[in-house]
């Protein structure tokens, strides 16, 4: 055997052979004989436990075999799986939909589509019900620009057409409703008449005898803005107390502060629009004049109401289009329904709109559809734009779909007997034994991983149940599959052969000419081949008979060396190791027993010598005439 100190080594298992070597800790020196009795028993055990390392390396072999198995058979399950797809007729009943026109009409055909030629003289979209502004939202003369989307409707005040407002003036002349504070910052209304935050101009007078106005350039409703202004004069207003606050002090009973006033109606309306079940659904708005048209097209498309809001800055028009085409609503003629004064006066839109189905004359019959997708015999076409000119569609076998699907099932059979065809013909290394923990110890991890490649290797060469599946998968493929038409009841006559190079081990190679020449002159006796259904062996077809195989391949592989899962009494190797495992389990008892006999010798030994020398000790007293 090789020496793994003197050789380059892999992952994978190890033995324990240091389950007696002693660390000294709890043991014993010789005090009367002077001899290190951890280190002797240490020396004497290793040759003692020989055999529990063999036991140990012994199970691991079998656990790197079950793991080879296992593996193997994950291959097979890959190749069962598509095999099992390839043993359905659907699999090869592929169909391909050609339009003479894609750009109006395009279709995809099903496999349980007919064969056919399809004739549309005519076809119109789908359409989403769909409304927006009768005229600009913008006042005349006002340039579209000027209105800006992202400020508030307050903001815009001035530009837009149909935003009503009113102002009042709180000073001298309704001087209740203002309180000066003693320290001239601050001044509240006693009334907050303040209409959120829609003030227009404040006016105070400094200490100094100036008159300040306040706008919206130096008016703020929030303390952050307050704050980082940089203008020399600037107040806060708080809409919820009535409260003024100014950056520089101002005399008593001088504040004139303006507000606005909108209509709750004007920032306020409802839309309906069909459910799942064809119902008109409300859904009711509200806005403030705080927010921008931005905003309220946005909380508009987030809604439930499955429409969506837009502004056009060019058109200077709102519109609403439901996110669905055709007709939804069931006894009603609108899909979108508004109202109130915030699309009516505001937006300026109509009160409903309705959408339309598709429609679709296909060999005389007329179709509908909410949506541009028809589908009619497994054939489902998309109607793309409207059209007054015919268009056909013919559905046909889609012969490369099906050369695709065969060949790459012949990829898969190819790669799977390569794997198996490897492993099994690895040859076993029996010079490299499974490393135990204290040479492991002792290496690098480069070495360790060579080394336990070669102990690894060759695992299954004396296995006879891949070899015998591979041969029995041969068998399956090659044997003619009787009541399939003559010309095309075995895989040589479609193209299909076993390469000549003895070394491929049976792998397969395709005449891709003749195979689409076969599937092209008969595509179901091809099918047929791949998929019939018989009451004996001879007469199924390759795929099911094949895959008959490898399930009892992979059933015999698993009462071998079980799966994922599985307990070691269920399968062979499992109650292989079980057994190791139980002979392992007694030879470390074994082994505690002979180390305990060593230590109870050499305590007994130099008990022997203690007391030797405890009497030699009182004779040369004695002699001495101690």
């Amino acid at each position: 055997m090789v020496d793994p100190l003197s050789s380059s080594g892999s992952s994978g298992g190890s033995s324990s052979n240091s389950f007696l070597i002693n660390d000294g800790s709890n043991r014993m020196f010789g005090l009367a004989s002077g001899l290190d009795i951890d280190s002797m028993v240490n020396k004497l055990m290793e040759a003692e436990q020989v055999p529990l390392t063999q036991l140990e390396q012994q199970k691991q072999l079998l656990e790197w075999q079950q793991d080879d198995y296992r593996d193997m058979n994950s291959k097979l399950l890959d190749l069962s799986s598509l095999t099992q797809t390839m043993a359905l007729q659907g699999t090869y009943l592929a169909r391909t939909a050609t339009s003479s026109d894609e750009s109006a009409i395009t279709a995809t055909a099903s496999s349980n589509a007919a064969k056919a030629s399809y004739t549309i003289t005519g076809a119109t979209t789908a359409k989403a019900a769909s409304a927006k502004s009768t005229d600009s939202i913008a006042k005349s003369g006002v340039d579209g620009s000027e209105i800006d989307p992202t400020k508030s409707l307050w903001a815009n005040r001035d530009y837009l057409a149909g935003f009503d407002y009113q102002t009042t003036a709180i000073d001298s002349s309704n001087a209740d409703n203002v309180k000066i504070n003693s320290d001239g910052k601050t001044a509240s209304l006693s009334h907050k008449l303040i209409d959120d935050k829609s003030a227009i101009s404040i006016t105070a007078t400094t200490d100094s005898g100036d008159t300040v106005t306040y706008d919206s350039s130096n008016i703020f409703f929030d303390q952050k803005s307050f704050d980082n202004s940089k203008a020399e004069n600037k107040v806060l207003v708080n809409p919820d107390t009535g409260q003024l606050t100014f950056n520089k002090t101002v005399k008593s009973a001088s504040a004139t502060y303006s507000y606005g006033t909108v209509d709750k109606d004007l920032l306020s309306g409802t839309i309906k629009t069909p459910d799942a079940d064809g119902n008109m659904k409300s859904y009711s708005f509200s806005f403030d004049a705080t927010q921008s048209i931005n905003t309220i097209m946005s909380k508009i498309s987030a809604s439930k109401a499955n429409v969506s809001a837009f502004y056009g800055n060019g058109s200077q028009e709102v519109s609403i289009s439901g996110t669905q085409t055709g007709h939804l609503a069931s006894g009603s003629d609108n899909d979108l329904e508004m109202s109130g004064e915030l699309f009516s006066s505001l937006f300026g839109m109509p009160d409903s709109a309705s959408g339309t189905d598709a429609s679709m004359t296909i060999n005389g019959t007329t179709v509908t559809s909410h949506s541009n997708t028809v589908t009619l015999n497994g054939v489902t076409f998309n109607i793309k734009k409207d059209i007054t000119s015919d268009v056909s569609v013919n559905i046909d076998d889609d012969d490369n779909q099906i050369f695709d699907k065969i060949t790459s099932w012949i990829d898969k059979y190819n790669d799977t007997i390569k794997a198996i065809n490897d492993k099994v013909s690895e040859k076993r290394n029996r010079d490299y034994a499974p490393l135990t923990d204290q040479q492991q110890q002792q290496m690098t991890d480069n070495q360790i991983q060579l080394w336990n490649e070669k102990a690894q290797s060759g695992m299954l060469s004396e296995d006879t149940i891949l070899p015998e599946g591979l041969t029995q998968m041969r068998t399956a493929l090659y044997t003619k599959v009787d009541g399939v038409d003559s010309d095309f009841d075995q895989l040589s006559e479609i193209g299909i052969t076993t390469s000549s190079d003895y070394t491929d081990n049976g792998k397969l190679v395709v005449d891709e000419t003749k195979l689409k020449q076969a599937i092209a002159a008969n595509p179901e006796a091809v099918m047929k081949l791949f998929t019939q259904s018989g009451d004996d062996y001879n007469s199924e077809g390759i795929m099911k008979r094949l895959n008959d195989t490898i399930s009892n391949t992979m059933s015999k592989v698993t009462q071998k060396a079980g799966s994922a899962g599985s307990s070691n009494d269920q399968f062979f190797l499992g109650k292989n190791i079980q057994d190791y495992d139980d002979q392992i389990d007694a030879m470390k008892d074994h082994l505690a027993d002979v180390q305990q006999r060593y230590y109870s010798q050499f305590t007994a030994m130099e008990q022997a010598i203690e007391q030797a020398n405890t009497q030699s000790s009182a004779l040369t007293n004695m002699l001495s005439g101690g």
